[in-house]
């Protein structure tokens, strides 16, 4: 298992993941007004809650994305706890610079109302 300092993915590296992995499971924690105004192609709008991991197959790798790594960074530890592949992206959202997606949300099944 990776520490906490190898599991931060820069912008390159989660990008490379994008284009070659096609399990991979990206997980945006913001709120969702700040998904809402825009967010990584193919990312999920999930509620950030450290008593509830969110629920993946071990054999999942997953992408963790906050507003400034604070959050995605603890989830992924978390996660990686539970022997999930797990990382977040250094810096957080405001280190995309790859254009974000704006589109009509549901939260249906995303813990948000």
């Amino acid at each position: 298992m990776k520490n906490s300092d190898t599991i931060g993915l820069t912008e390159n590296e989660l990008s490379d993941l994008i284009c070659n992995h096609g399990n991979l499971l990206i997980f945006d924690l913001r709120k969702k007004e700040d998904f809402a105004k825009g967010h990584i192609k193919k990312s999920t709008l999930v509620q950030f809650d450290e008593k509830h991991l969110i629920d993946v197959s071990k054999s999942s790798k997953v992408v963790l994305i906050s507003k400034d790594e604070e959050q995605s960074k603890k989830m992924a530890i978390a996660l990686r706890s539970q022997n999930i592949d797990a990382f977040y992206l250094i810096g957080g959202i405001k280190n995309w610079s790859r254009g974000l997606y704006c589109t009509n949300i549901s939260y249906v099944g995303t813990g948000y109302p």
